[in-house]
């Protein structure tokens, strides 16, 4: 009796066991790429928030003390009987000058961020989006008591700078709503507002240099964490960005 049929099926047997191992081999090295891929990104991204964190510092303790020092020597003169015109004409522009470094400093990387974490930077940064675009920030913040670990503080801070920028050029907004849930797995983000709204799909598709790079940002910067960012918006119908950043597990 023939085996031909036997032999065959045997062969398509171990040909389906060779074709499954090569499929594990092949998913085992892009898992490895990606791993290596996210671990060079997060480098370059700290990098980037290292040099954010130097300039800011440079700009406080070199440009803002030389501002200092120049407002205290102006304000001496006109004590010793300079013409006040032109003396405070000169501290009015030094007086802007030291309050646009200082912002800037702070907007580079806040130091508050560094020394008091999260929680305390969310709530200058809420005051600073009022002050700056005259919005209108409501914070809903829990499980902050405790210090998290710095680069997701770190993320997180700069998912809401993003998201609060964008409500104040973007969506003709008035108010927007920050809320932060922290819970032994995970970090819940959301920012929503109830401005005119866009198209996701669009932005977040589009290979537009210009359009989305922040809500793309945003995204990309989540997914090196191992997190996501999904948006729920329509146009005239406000938006809504939640982003879950895992607090296990955390190396890439």
């Amino acid at each position: 009796m023939s085996t031909g049929g036997g032999d065959t099926i045997q062969s398509i047997a171990a040909r389906v066991r060779e074709l499954t191992q090569e499929n594990q081999k092949l998913f085992t090295e892009v898992s490895a790429a990606q791993r290596r891929f996210r671990s060079i990104s997060r480098s370059a991204w700290r990098v980037q928030e290292d040099e954010r964190r130097r300039l800011a510092r440079e700009l406080h303790d070199g440009i803002g003390q030389l501002l200092v020092a120049l407002k205290n020597h102006l304000e001496g003169a006109r004590r010793a009987g300079a013409p006040d015109g032109v003396v405070d004409g000169a501290l009015e522009m030094v007086g802007q000058a030291l309050h646009d470094t200082r912002e800037l400093s702070r907007l580079l990387r806040p130091a508050v961020l560094d020394d008091l974490g999260l929680e305390p930077a969310l709530r200058w940064l809420a005051r600073s989006v009022g002050e700056r675009f005259g919005i209108e920030v409501d914070l809903h913040l829990s499980g902050l008591d405790e210090r998290i670990d710095r680069e997701v503080e770190t993320l997180a801070f700069r998912i809401v700078q993003e998201a609060l920028t964008n409500v104040a050029k973007h969506s003709g907004a008035r108010a927007a709503r920050v809320e932060i849930e922290r819970s032994p797995a995970r970090l819940a983000i959301r920012v929503a507002d109830q401005g005119r709204g866009f198209d996701p799909r669009r932005l977040l598709d589009s290979e537009d240099g210009e359009a989305g790079v922040g809500l793309r940002g945003m995204r990309d910067r989540a997914e090196l964490f191992g997190g996501s960012l999904r948006v729920d918006a329509r146009e005239g119908d406000g938006t809504r960005i939640d982003v879950a950043v895992p607090l296990v597990d955390l190396q890439p």
